[in-house]
C-alpha cells in the first residue's frame, strides 16, 4: 500500500498546487488544492479512485484548466514508477464532473488504478 500511496501522492502533487489524501487534509489547508482517494488493487485487477480539484473562485475556467492539465497527463493511462514496480492510472467515465460547494468550485476526476508491484511494497 505504501508504494502505491507514494506514487499517487507524487503524481497529484506535480500540478503546482498542494494535493492531499481525502482523509488527511490539514485543518489549515488553503485553497486551491487537490484531494484524492484510491484503494490498493490486487495484482492484475483494478480499483476505483478519484480526485477533486478545488478553487475558491467564481471562474469555472480556472478550475477547468487545472482539471484539463491533470486529465491530459493521465490521457489513456499513465505509468507511475514505484518501489518494486509501477502503478497505472486509467481514465474512467465520466472522466470529469463539475461540482460546487457554496463559493468553492471543483471538478471531480474519476480514474481506476492498477498496481504492478509485489504486495507489501
Amino acid at each position: 500500500m505504501q508504494s502505491t500511496a507514494k506514487a499517487i501522492y507524487t503524481f497529484f502533487n506535480s500540478f503546482g498546487i498542494p494535493a492531499y489524501d481525502t482523509n488527511a487534509v490539514p485543518d489549515d489547508a488553503e485553497l486551491p488544492y487537490i484531494t484524492y482517494y484510491h484503494g490498493e488493487p490486487e495484482w492484475g485487477l483494478k480499483a476505483s479512485g478519484y480526485a477533486h480539484v478545488w478553487y475558491r473562485t467564481k471562474s469555472r475556467a480556472t478550475v477547468n484548466a487545472k482539471a484539463d492539465e491533470i486529465t491530459a497527463a493521465i490521457r489513456e493511462g499513465i505509468i507511475l514508477p514505484c518501489d518494486g514496480g509501477y502503478v497505472v492510472i486509467w481514465p474512467e467515465t465520466p472522466f470529469i464532473q463539475p461540482e460546487k460547494d457554496e463559493d468553492i468550485l471543483g471538478n471531480l476526476i474519476n480514474f481506476s488504478i492498477n498496481a504492478y508491484h509485489l504486495p507489501g511494497m
